[in-house]
């Protein structure tokens, strides 16, 4: 399922994240980006394939600015001459024998989570101390996996893959790579940022597909306007380059492909850390219009009453219909405390709503409960919900519960990885999230971890249409899977995959690049989930939540 793009000389540097689901609307707030792929990486990896060990060593010989070193006497059989640099740099510093002491060690294999905190552990010096006795995998004889289990729990290096299993034996991924690499060379005095290069072209990169489409036309255009505009000394020409680069990608008419400005890709990553500044809203274009997807809970948005569908046509007095999306919402993000006066179009009405914009945090995951039922409400797939789902599961299932409620109304989605973690708890290992569809063909998303809730536990997931993205993964999962009842209204219907590549000079490009499907290859696009039971949610109380609790009694 991964695709990587490499730059040719040609091209800036560039960071690859693929987002499956992650909140491919725009929000008021900024798009989300794990900290990873906003780091000034020279390029270029994916999320989920596991990395190499000798990929892994060379980046991190890299990342701490270690030069290859021509020849030495290794101990391996066989090895490549790069291979032979690269393991000759780390022989110079002792790191090798105690992690490798296998002649026939093969480097081209998938190095462990394990292996990478040793080596990581030896090169930074590190001895931070922590107790790590609550890790079953912490049992080990091994005293140089061991101390690099403590170091890398105190320092934050690696997330635990489950409360009581950290993981040392696991396949190290592209992601957790440069997060390990970034974590660890942040927190040594020496070395402040990481910079990997991984040298991989793209198929075809000079084949006429790939070549900006009548580019002479282009370059005579530009050069005749350094030549004879009236005010040629007042050219911005980094303005000029992008508004040629937003005008090339509005030009594909899809809400979910967009090139953003250094400002707009920093903004990518605050939304999954759940620290956001402004109304607390996520948005998309349709048909030019600004639309509302859902407010957050508890958010100005929400407070102000504004509602899922509703459009945005003014802000303040800045007409937004027409606007790229980025700029509309520039125009109603502000400083916490200042207030933006938009004006609403709901239905054929149409009103005026003054929103008081603030610092808002997201609490992702709440658990509450109802006699033996348990409620589990996500506000959004984020790091939260990925890192601690399957723990608060498996408190779930400690308090044995007649039933459990998953409510995802208004969630607008998040990262694949984070629903992939909330279908494990309820289906078993192996089995099919989503569908991807992509122009090379049909992959597989599947889970990772056995099931935490006993299979005769029923459950409902409970939605509305601000239910989008990574809800609807999870319930056209759990759906197809017969695993759960469907409660609620049609989702969103937001089906297709992007990929998020972050440029070294700031910019980022989100572009479509697949359709993801539900297991059975239900298609969501533009057509969302069909709830099993379906009833409105306009009524108080929450009448939604009361036919959820029925369903399962």
């Amino acid at each position: 399922m991964s695709r990587l793009l490499s730059p040719s000389k040609r091209m800036p540097s560039v960071s690859v994240k693929r987002f499956f689901c992650s909140l491919l609307v725009a929000s008021l707030f900024g798009t989300s980006l794990p900290a990873w792929a906003a780091n000034p990486t020279e390029f270029v990896n994916t999320k989920s394939r596991s990395v190499s060990r000798i990929e892994f060593l060379e980046w991190t010989l890299k990342s701490m600015d270690i030069a290859m070193k021509g020849e030495c006497d290794l101990s391996y059989k066989t090895v490549s001459v790069r291979s032979q640099k690269i393991l000759c740099a780390l022989e110079d510093r002792d790191v090798l024998e105690g992690i490798f002491p296998d002649a026939q060690t093969d480097f081209t294999k998938p190095i462990t989570r394990g292996e990478a905190i040793i080596i990581l552990t030896a090169l930074t010096n590190a001895h931070d101390t922590a107790d790590v006795k609550k890790f079953r995998d912490s049992r080990t004889k091994d005293p140089l996996l061991l101390r690099a289990m403590q170091n890398a729990v105190a320092r934050k290096w690696l997330t635990p893959l489950r409360a009581t299993y950290f993981g040392v034996t696991r396949n190290l991924t592209g992601t957790e790579a440069l997060s390990l690499l970034q974590s660890a060379t942040n927190q040594n005095p020496v070395k402040q940022k990481v910079k990997i290069k991984i040298d991989v072209l793209p198929p075809q990169i000079n084949s006429p597909s790939t070549q900006v489409p009548n580019a002479e036309l282009i370059q005579a255009v530009w050069q005749l306007l350094q030549r004879d505009y009236l005010r040629s000394s007042s050219i911005d020409e980094r303005e000029a380059s992008y508004k040629m680069i937003e005008g090339m990608v509005n030009s594909l008419g899809d809400p979910y492909t967009t090139f953003f400005r250094p400002v707009q890709a920093d903004q990518f990553q605050t939304q999954i850390k759940g620290e956001l500044t402004g109304i607390g809203a996520h948005v998309e274009v349709q048909s030019g219009s600004i639309v509302i997807v859902t407010p957050l809970p508890n958010s100005p948005a929400e407070k102000a009453g504004l509602l899922p569908g509703d459009i945005i046509l003014k802000a303040d007095n800045t007409t937004l219909t027409g606007l790229p999306l980025d700029l509309a919402v520039s125009y109603i993000r502000g400083k916490k405390g200042t207030s933006v006066n938009l004006l609403i179009q709901r239905g054929s009405s149409s009103m005026n709503v003054t929103v008081v914009r603030d610092t808002i945090s997201i609490p992702e995951i709440d658990i509450s409960s109802q006699g033996s039922l348990v409620i589990v409400k996500l506000a959004q797939f984020g790091d939260t919900t990925d890192a601690n789902i399957r723990s608060v599961m498996e408190k779930v299932a400690a308090k044995n519960p007649s039933g459990i409620v998953v409510d995802l109304r208004n969630n607008p989605g998040g990262l694949l990885h984070a629903a992939d973690m909330l279908v494990s708890a309820f289906v078993p290992k192996n089995s099919v999230v989503a569908l991807v569809k992509g122009k090379n063909g049909i992959s597989k998303e599947l889970t990772d971890f056995t099931p935490i809730i006993d299979a005769d536990i029923p459950v409902v997931v409970l939605v509305n249409n601000g239910s989008a993205s990574a809800s609807e993964i999870v319930a056209g999962a759990l759906q197809d899977y017969k695993r759960a009842k469907i409660v609620g209204t049609k989702t969103y219907g937001k089906g297709t995959v992007q990929e998020v590549l972050t440029f070294q000079s700031g910019e980022a490009l989100k572009i479509t690049i697949g359709e993801w499907l539900t297991p059975l290859g239900r298609t969501i696009d533009k057509i969302g989930v069909q709830p099993d039971i379906v009833t409105t949610d306009t009524a108080t109380p929450d009448q939604q939540l009361k036919a959820a609790i029925n369903a399962l009694r």
